[in-house]
């Protein structure tokens, strides 16, 4: 089955809040640290000025972006805070790609205009960071021991960039 991409809405907090609890190896919340006024606040700051879209299979959400204008006015051309979240059932059917050409198509034809789209994904996350240079992110940086795992280890998070 095909998934229908299309903006999402306040309304839908609900159903990203359930994707995100499913999709949580890859995010940087643990499934207790995300509830509805966390889900609804994340969705409205990307409502404000950025960009949520969700691939939908029938009433099912099975994969969300989203990402947010940073608030400064010098800081306008820049969408930041971008998260993937695709369920894990529907994983390897190209929904993350499909979200993220779209969510660029539209970044492109935002006002005021955009001209850097950044992230930041977690070393580890090798199948997220090959889909994200895939679609033209590059690596900026590195912060070290930045993300702790579970069991007591650390990854390195990995910014990345990509101008319009």
């Amino acid at each position: 089955m095909s998934a229908d991409l299309r903006p999402l809405r306040l309304a839908d907090a609900p159903a990203a809040l359930a994707l995100m609890r499913r999709a949580e190896g890859g995010l940087g919340r643990l499934p207790d640290e995300m509830d509805l006024p966390w889900m609804e606040e994340a969705l409205a700051g990307a409502l404000m000025g950025g960009l949520a879209i969700g691939a939908w299979e029938g009433s099912h959400l099975a994969g969300m972006i989203k990402t947010s204008r940073m608030p400064s006015v010098q800081f306008q051309h820049v969408l930041w805070d971008l998260t993937v979240a695709v369920d894990p059932e529907s994983q390897g059917r190209g929904i993350g790609y499909r979200l993220l050409a779209e969510l660029l198509a539209n970044a492109a034809a935002l006002t005021p205009r955009v001209e850097r789209v950044e992230l930041v994904v977690r070393e580890g996350l090798t199948h997220a960071i090959r889909l994200y240079e895939r679609v033209g992110f590059r690596r900026e940086g590195r912060f070290e021991r930045r993300f702790r795992l579970s069991d007591g280890t650390y990854e390195a998070d990995l910014p990345m960039v990509l101008f319009l």
